[in-house]
């Protein structure tokens, strides 16, 4: 009778994040219809509080220029369209609302966790994105270019590590929020796999632009855009990962001696 109730309300969780799991599907969707369509004018949901928060942090003071966004051609920065950072936001609130909502039992959590996982999205691209403008405003300026090293490519290493790193950051985040939120242990309950966040970037940094232009011109750009992403953003991770084992490593080497005096 008891394991009949269970095996019922297990059921019942699974049949009930279909829909948030739908909603959040719809809205990726939504969001990258809307990207590739929009114009400046229609992104200034994402490019002006990017440009102010631009404004604020470094000596840039973008300002609005019709049909092309927020422009500072002193400094030789434009918040275009294509600095609107939409597809990062579309991947952080992906693995948000998809790592978690196998997570949450409740049916009402589930949809304020897709609300919560959208505003953090957003509000974590425009910080991100004001980060990524300011790096290539520093890069823009060095004098490190010359033969294979062009500021196309320097500019996209810069923002694969960023990426990358950012949405790590993002994902170890949220998987913190969601044990406070359920009121389980990290040591106990089991995590997600420390690799889920490359995948994830890989898929939307690789997978997507070569849906989009498979069939387009320009595959010279795109052949060397995926060798890029597919190189790198492993390279990038396995360093990550490597050097904060070996700062933990070294954490608990460092405090053995407080645990004994302690434990004294």
């Amino acid at each position: 009778m008891i394991s009949s109730r269970i095996k019922n309300d297990r059921r019942l969780i699974r049949t009930s994040r279909i829909f948030p799991a739908a909603t959040a599907v719809l809205t990726m969707l939504a969001l990258k219809r809307h990207y590739s369509m929009a114009t400046a004018d229609q992104l200034d949901w994402i490019l002006a509080p990017t440009a102010t928060l631009l404004a604020w942090l470094t000596p840039a003071h973008p300002v609005y220029e019709s049909g092309v966004g927020y422009a500072d051609f002193a400094h030789g920065i434009i918040v275009a369209p294509a600095c609107a950072g939409v597809n990062f936001m579309i991947m952080a609130f992906g693995l948000s609302a998809f790592c978690s909502l196998a997570k949450i039992r409740r049916i009402t959590g589930m949809w304020v966790w897709l609300s919560i996982s959208l505003a953090g999205a957003y509000g974590y691209t425009i910080m991100i994105n004001t980060v990524r403008i300011y790096i290539s405003m520093v890069l823009y300026k060095a004098g490190i270019y010359g033969g294979w090293v062009t500021i196309e490519r320097v500019h996209r290493l810069a923002g694969i590590g960023l990426y990358l790193g950012t949405l790590w950051i993002f994902f170890i985040s949220f998987q913190r929020l969601i044990h406070l939120w359920q009121g389980t242990s990290p040591e106990i309950s089991p995590g997600l796999p420390v690799w889920l966040p490359l995948c994830w970037y890989m898929t939307g940094a690789a997978g997507v632009p070569l849906a989009n232009l498979l069939f387009k011109q320009g595959a010279p750009l795109l052949v060397e855009h995926l060798l890029t992403v597919m190189i790198i953003a492993p390279c990038i991770w396995g360093i990550t990962v490597l050097v904060h084992r070996l700062l933990v490593i070294a954490w608990i080497y460092a405090s053995l001696p407080y645990r004994s005096f302690i434990k004294r």
